[in-house]
């Protein structure tokens, strides 16, 4: 074991390799911090690649690209590598663009962009429990194979996506809806090839009533070479009537083209009332995920146009997880904050990503754009997110950035996209880095500085930032 990585104090500790954590470690060494990632996985990129979530969206509004900065680097690095179109019109009709990528190159990409950075990455390693000395992060404990020791760090980012540092440290948190604590439902993605879609586009502009679209937006996809699919209810829901996908409460097909015109990732499987918290639900998630992954390939090849001769070529490696914990921080950001696209003085990103929450039991429907895309998306309405959401309550020493930011259930639902996460993931790293430098606690960080070196950096923080 090289004993320099656990023998030093480091400025940085960011856990959890997600795009979130990568662009925050990232962040912290490129500001001239000491920086060590510690991810569990053997790989980088979190859901984007373990559990093969995408595209990415979104990283615009109507009108604006909202989301620059490092996030837009990563997606410039794997257009270089021809692993991406770059940004694309969505389709589907329910954001501006959407972002498709290959998982593979995005694992290069983000182990590229951490280690040219001058960050140490610390892979296989469990992050177990933290130190915390007068209610501030001192260190964290993680084990390698049975092996624990002991990290010291300045400032602690977690990344984690579950907040579980934050939870180790005895921050505030909260889980799921205040009546229940219901999250919302977990999916396991897959991949498809031999997708034909030129059959599926012949059957789009002939029957645009099956599509979430008008028979001028099924034009779009003769138009354009990758696309992104939602309707079929109807088809839908006769089969999960007749017993094609037992137990699957889903309302609607959705697919999205990866890179390559004839490969889709399909985002069907819904596994609902699941505490993601819990190793015994999660393994029963597990199981039914993969159960719905092939009775769903068996319907779309029966019902949808161009799967006919499609197959299966990879499955998510772990459950994807929409929702556990979230921290409670210096602010709370709330629904109302996202419909009336609220400004921050102390914004560190920004977004126009509505509020998405799928359906936390059998008995009740998605709220989603069709409830309000009148006032909300197709009037370019943007939001942003303070600092303060990155700082929990009662613990000092610590960030946190990725899905878990301290906002309501509903909010979050509008905030847990992977381009949001990244935008939070650089404030994190930024903030992390100069906090070390000023010799300041998180918390009391001067964010006109903050902002200032973020705008520096290619970040998009609007008018009304420093």
């Amino acid at each position: 074991m090289n004993t320099e990585t656990f023998d030093r104090e480091w400025d940085v500790i960011v856990v959890g390799g997600g795009v979130s954590g990568v662009v925050a470690a990232t962040a912290a060494a490129r500001n001239n911090a000491a920086t060590l990632l510690v991810e569990k996985d053997g790989s980088l990129g979190g859901t984007m690649t373990t559990c093969r979530v995408g595209p990415m969206m979104t990283f615009h509004s109507r009108t604006e690209q909202l989301i620059q900065g490092l996030p837009q680097e990563i997606v410039d690095r794997l257009i270089a590598m021809e692993a991406s179109p770059g940004h694309i019109l969505d389709t589907s009709g329910y954001v501006a663009t959407i972002t498709p990528f290959d998982s593979e190159s995005l694992k290069l990409v983000a182990q590229r962009m951490v280690l040219e950075s001058g960050a140490h990455l610390l892979l296989h390693t469990l992050t177990v429990d933290v130190e915390t000395v007068d209610a501030a992060i001192k260190s964290v404990y993680v084990d390698a194979n049975g092996q624990r020791s002991r990290l010291k760090a300045r400032v602690v980012v977690d990344a984690t996506g579950d907040a579980d540092v934050a939870y180790q440290s005895g921050a505030p948190w909260e889980l799921g809806r205040p009546s229940d604590n219901l999250v919302q439902p977990l999916s396991l993605m897959f991949k498809v090839k031999g997708w034909d879609k030129a059959a599926f586009t012949d059957y789009a502009v002939n029957h645009p009533e099956q599509l979430r679209l008008s028979a001028e937006g099924a034009q779009a996809y003769q138009r354009e070479p990758l696309v992104a699919v939602a309707g079929f209810e109807q088809i839908l829901q006769d089969a999960l009537e007749a017993g094609e996908i037992p137990g699957l409460q889903r309302e609607h097909v959705l697919f999205f083209n990866t890179h390559r015109p004839d490969e889709v990732t399909v985002n069907m499987s819904r596994i609902p009332e699941v505490n993601p918290l819990d190793a015994e639900e999660l393994t029963q998630a597990e199981a039914v995920g993969r159960e719905q992954v092939f009775n769903l390939m068996r319907f779309l090849r029966k019902h949808i146009p161009g799967f006919q001769n499609a197959d299966v070529v990879a499955v998510g490696e772990r459950v994807g997880v929409r929702e556990s914990r979230r921290i409670v921080g210096e602010y709370v950001l709330t629904a109302e904050d996202v419909g009336a696209g609220r400004r921050f003085p102390d914004v560190i990103a920004r977004s126009a990503y509505p509020i998405d929450i799928h359906a936390r039991t059998p008995d009740e429907k998605d709220l989603d754009q069709a409830e309000f895309k009148d006032d909300f998306v197709s009037q370019g309405v943007t939001y942003e997110i303070p600092y303060r959401c990155l700082v929990p309550k009662a613990v000092d020493g610590l960030l946190v950035t990725g899905r878990c930011i301290s906002a309501t259930v509903d909010a979050h639902g509008a905030t847990r996209v992977s381009p949001s996460c990244m935008a939070f993931g650089q404030a994190a790293g930024t903030a992390a880095a100069l906090s070390v430098q000023d010799g300041v606690p998180p918390r009391d960080l001067d964010t006109d500085k903050l902002q200032r070196v973020l705008k520096h950096q290619g970040a998009n923080l609007g008018q009304n930032a420093i």
